[in-house]
């Protein structure tokens, strides 16, 4: 690994995280059929912090100021776990994955705002297009609500959607953070600001023995997956990407995830696709073609 050039390294992490994350909705839709959301969140990331740390405690932060850099700067992620663990239960994993794939939309649209780059033409229908996209799967379940089976209500789709734009501003905020420290201090303080915050929100709930007798062995081997795949290698994965790669690179995987989501879904879950959301998922999905394609300006 250390003889790769830095591009193959990014590539490598790319492909890593983008088959890492794909299974997250699926498998946290499978906890929560017993647990609810914040207590998911809570023994998934408490589990996933204690088995990284042997291998980075030595590398943690020695000054307060600088678990402040990290924290802040990986405080949206954490907001988005809140949202993301109580939207998913209102929605369809196909459905929540597809909502991630417009980070690459609201990162042009966040960084146009922030001065960084300028909206081109190319650019500009990108975002049009995409939005259109997500707007028919949202609002479609307020006209029809028997098309919330298939594409999710409204109430989870919209949690998806500004979990999607947290999970963004992290996306952002990650690349400057990585010339400061290492990818795997970050995803470290990340893991353990995961767990405080859905605790503090009610995860505490987990830790009675009532509560985690109850829980089946299925449903334990699915926490385990999300502790060890879908928090520890995709998070770690996913800064690696940043750091080699660039924010706007990495949030290309979103033109993947969707795919590996169904097909993981449709395995699980029994999830099938229907007209409405292929047709949504092409315009989202072409329209975060056009805007991370588009040239700088």
């Amino acid at each position: 690994m250390a003889n790769l050039s830095s591009k193959t390294k990014g590539i490598l992490a790319f492909i890593g995280a983008t088959l890492a994350g794909s299974g997250i909705p699926v498998f946290s839709k499978l906890v929560l059929r017993e647990i609810g959301p914040e207590e998911m969140m809570t023994i998934r990331f408490l589990i996933a912090w204690l088995i990284f740390l042997p291998f980075v405690f030595r590398s943690l932060p020695k000054k307060i100021s600088d678990w402040f850099k990290i924290s802040l700067a990986t405080l949206p992620a954490a907001v988005n776990m809140v949202l993301f663990a109580n939207g998913v239960q209102f929605t369809t994993a196909s459905m929540a994955q597809l909502i991630y794939s417009l980070s690459p939309i609201a990162a042009a649209v966040i960084v146009f705002f922030i001065g960084q780059e300028k909206l081109g033409p190319r650019k500009i229908w990108g975002i049009i297009i995409g939005l259109i996209g997500m707007l028919v799967l949202i609002l479609t379940p307020l006209r029809n609500q028997q098309l919330s089976g298939l594409i999710g209500s409204t109430q989870g789709n919209g949690l998806l959607l500004i979990g999607m734009i947290c999970w963004t501003m992290y996306t952002i905020a990650s690349k400057s953070l990585n010339r400061l420290f290492s990818s795997s201090v970050i995803s470290s303080v990340l893991l353990l600001n995961g767990f405080l915050i859905n605790f503090l929100f009610g995860g505490f709930k987990i830790f009675t023995p009532n509560a985690l007798q109850q829980i089946s062995l299925v449903t334990w081997l699915s926490i385990l997956y999300l502790s060890l795949i879908c928090s520890i290698a995709f998070f770690l994965l996913y800064q690696l990407a940043i750091k080699y790669t660039s924010a706007v690179t990495v949030l290309m995987m979103t033109y993947l995830q969707p795919v590996l989501t169904f097909i993981w879904a449709a395995i699980l879950l029994g999830e099938t696709l229907n007209p409405l959301l292929i047709i949504a998922a092409g315009l989202t999905l072409a329209g975060a073609y056009l805007t991370t394609t588009a040239k700088k300006t």
